[in-house]
């Protein structure tokens, strides 16, 4: 029997996982993040009868709290840039100010216009917000100078 690296598997596997490291990381902290903020918002909402809006912002906010460390130093590898951390933690913020904004727009329009399930609508706007998060992450944030 051959070594691992004759199958045709492992080489797809691993030219797959190369190509894509970046993005299959984003999703890990992404799920971490995302369970973060459905925790607190699930506590918030069923606990303590907190109108859904300002659930979303409180369990948002906390799922971005360790968002732009993983994301600076495993996600993006931006250990070295040509701009300050700070700089870069001002940008974070703003992209998920935009994502934030929009995810508060959703959740107003998918269940309180079209009734649609909180927790239906709450994977919807996070679904979307991921994808802004994602795009303004690699292309302003931690783009490597």
């Amino acid at each position: 029997m051959g070594n691992k690296n004759s199958f045709p598997f492992w080489s797809n596997f691993r030219y797959l996982y190369a190509k894509y490291v970046q993005l299959i990381r984003f999703g890990i902290v992404g799920v971490i993040n995302t369970g973060v903020d459905f925790a607190v918002f699930t506590l918030l909402n069923a606990a303590f009868g907190v109108e859904p809006l300002i659930c979303q912002i409180v369990g948002y906010s906390a799922g971005i709290a360790n968002s732009f460390v993983m994301n600076k130093l495993w996600t993006f590898e931006s250990k070295k840039s040509n701009i300050s951390t700070q700089f870069q933690l001002f940008k974070f913020v703003l992209i998920n100010l935009v994502s934030l904004g929009l995810s508060l727009l959703g959740l107003k329009i998918l269940n309180g216009y079209f009734e649609i399930n909180i927790y239906i609508a709450k994977v919807i706007v996070t679904v979307l917000a991921q994808i802004v998060n994602y795009l303004g992450y690699k292309v302003w944030v931690f783009r490597q100078c």
